[in-house]
């Protein structure tokens, strides 16, 4: 297929660009991820890049994944450049120089969320004397906002820490069990290529891409900078009216920066949305218009597309809503024909199910198959899941220290508290880290104290025993990606006893090896590392998809219902720029949708719901100040289901 089979002008423009760095400015719906595969095919067959030059980076593992599969569709299997996440790519130049680096505890291993949550930040409350590991959480939080931030670079940064004695803790900790927080990854990449001027990037680029640029941070843009200055060419592509990950300190300004920042940059721009009918397109802009600083965009629907169905519903109460709202995706259902996940239902958050619990009840009244899609634990943070990973850590290397803790955690049920407690006492005593100190105690059990002897030496042997069984036919390198998977089934069957919780998981590392193009163990632990760092999220086939607003960036349905959209919530206690986000946040959350978007909210919220939001504990709720001027005036929910369905 040619490169520019199928492109409209402005994606033919777009994609047949080079010779100088290039922004790519794309409103929603505008074909960016298609324009971006046909970018990386003109630059292979028509300026003859061979693929190992070219890297692209995006936000997520499942945008990797569907870029990656894209691009193949075309050069074919095996063709496609190095795709990834920011962090999958951090991880891979670290480790590249890993020989270089002297600031990161060796091998580089990376703790997973789990592994921080259930290890790190428990220890850390334990071992600063704090009252709830929330505390250790806000701590931790504040040293990657420093990191992304680029405040870590300060002279004065840790005299200024709000407690002294967490960075101290927390560097002993991470010496002792070996490892790097993902937060960490592109600032340490930053420095290391700020310090070392024999620092090398993987495969000599010549090209580097990237999806989503308004997504990325201070730290993040000055690595950015930094493989620039190597006389590398850069094609970004992104919105600043879509940038909503404020929460990780995402620097809007970097894409409206570009073409100041890199001198003689070319400027490209879609504009031609095929997703939203005019009406839908036109709400959105005018949330997104509401910013001063955005740059100014004429975004239009494709021609001959319909005006599209529009509405703002207020309702007295959220029972009102929720029944409301069940309504609707009935007669979305039976009078269009909608297939169950045509429908999205987005909420600005849920906390404790309190809205999703009588939004699913009224629409398991109404017969109608439905799904919650939340933050939760995923098939490998299970006790299995987790005792799972930890073994294949151990396989791909003996010494994993955290791996050691985890199945003293989930495997070893005689090894309490106490006993992990003397095992960290003495790697601190004796200088050592925790898998070294296991080590030790295998072979001198001595060195422990009597009271935890025992137990800690059957809880080794336990371990021992059973990882001498997962590869029976030695070897740990498979060659092939089939092959490894081949492995991996003998490996869950083997410590996963229930056949309905092995097929999640064995789904999981498919596709954490599918994105990383992983052909051994090593290879896929490291892609399951930094799998955490997804916040898209795909739908559940044949339901009705309930989920928040952040997990619907990059999704898209006929139609979406945007619930309790009030000031309470959007932008709710949020201030300037972090309101800004807020804005941004529902802008994108509006263009989700193809053909019908309705907005709900309430005059009143009562039970659990009262305590939610900026005024917690009063009922009164009004509709969110970007919609309050807008094009379109609030109508009655009641009134208007009762014309959908007079019968009802």
């Amino acid at each position: 297929m040619p490169w520019d089979d199928g492109l409209i002008t402005e994606q033919r423009t777009a994609a047949g660009h080079s010779g100088t760095h290039a922004r790519l400015l794309a409103g929603p719906g505008t074909g960016k991820t298609f324009t971006l595969t046909r970018h990386i095919c003109f630059l292979v067959e028509q300026c003859h890049i061979i693929p190992k030059e070219i890297v692209a980076v995006t936000f997520t593992r499942t945008a990797a994944r569907e870029l990656r599969q894209r691009v193949e569709s075309i050069l074919g299997t095996g063709n496609a450049p190095r795709i990834s996440t920011l962090h999958s790519f951090a991880l891979r130049q670290l480790l590249l120089n890993s020989m270089r680096l002297t600031s990161l505890p060796q091998p580089l291993r990376i703790a997973d969320d789990w592994e921080e949550r259930n290890i790190v930040l428990e220890d850390l409350k334990s071992l600063l004397g704090l009252r709830r590991v929330v505390e250790a959480q806000d701590l931790l939080n504040g040293l990657s906002a420093d990191w992304q931030s680029l405040t870590a670079d300060n002279a004065d940064w840790e005299s200024c820490l709000p407690n002294p004695q967490f960075l101290a803790a927390w560097r002993e900790h991470r010496n002792i069990y070996g490892y790097s927080l993902r937060a960490e990854l592109v600032y340490q990449l930053k420095r290391a290529m700020e310090q070392r001027g024999d620092f090398q990037l993987e495969g000599n680029a010549r090209h580097f891409l990237i999806d989503e640029y308004q997504d990325l941070n201070r730290c993040d843009l000055a690595v950015v900078q930094q493989i620039a200055s190597r006389n590398v060419e850069l094609f970004v592509a992104g919105d600043d009216d879509q940038s909503i990950y404020g929460f990780r300190k995402a620097h809007p300004e970097g894409i409206r920066r570009f073409t100041r920042d890199y001198t003689g940059s070319r400027e490209l721009f879609l504009g031609m949305c095929k997703r939203c009918d005019q009406n839908i397109l036109d709400l959105g802009l005018f949330v997104a218009r509401q910013d001063h600083r955005r740059i100014d965009k004429i975004i239009t629907p494709e021609p001959g597309r319909m005006p599209g169905e529009v509405y703002i519903l207020r309702f007295y109460d959220q029972d009102l809503e929720s029944a409301g709202v069940a309504r609707i995706c009935r007669h979305l259902i039976d009078r269009h024909g909608f297939q169950p996940d045509d429908i999205l239902i987005l909420l600005r958050s849920d906390r404790n199910a309190v809205f999703t619990i009588p939004l699913r009840r009224q629409l398991d009244a109404a017969n109608i198959p439905n799904m919650t899609i939340t933050e939760g634990d995923g098939p490998l943070d299970t006790p299995k899941g987790r005792t799972l990973l930890a073994f294949l850590r151990l396989l791909a290397n003996p010494n994993d220290h955290l791996a050691w803790r985890t199945l003293m955690m989930t495997f070893c049920t005689n090894v309490g508290a106490g006993s992990i407690g003397c095992l960290y006492d003495l790697c601190r005593i004796r200088g050592e880290g925790f898998a070294q100190v296991i080590l030790a105690a295998e072979s001198g059990p001595n060195i422990i104290p009597g009271l935890y002897r025992d137990r800690i030496a059957r809880g080794i042997s336990k371990i021992r025993t059973k990882l001498q069984t997962l590869l029976p036919n030695g070897g740990r390198d498979s060659g092939s990606r089939g092959s490894l998977m081949d492995a991996m089934i003998q490996i869950v069957d083997r410590i996963i006893d229930d056949v309905h919780e092995r097929h999640p998981v064995m789904e999981e590392l498919r596709m954490a090896a599918e994105a990383s193009d992983a052909t051994t163990i090593e290879e896929l632990i490291r892609a399951t590392e930094v799998a955490g760092e997804d916040i898209e999220q795909e739908l559940e086939a044949g339901k009705v998809n309930i989920l928040t607003m952040h997990r619907a960036k990059g999704l898209t349905a006929k139609a979406v219902i945007v619930v309790a959209a009030e000031d309470e919530y959007i932008p709710g206690r949020a201030q300037g720029d972090a309101a800004e986000d807020e804005r941004r946040l529902l802008y994108v959350s509006l263009t989700r949708a193809k053909h019908h978007l309705f907005v709900t909210y309430c005059d009143r919220r009562t039970g659990r719901q009262r305590y939610t939001g900026r005024t917690s504990g009063t009922n009164a709720r009004s509709l969110t100040t970007f919609l309050r001027d807008g094009p379109l005036r609030p109508v009655d929910g009641q009134a208007f289901i009762q014309r959908l369905d007079p019968h009802a």
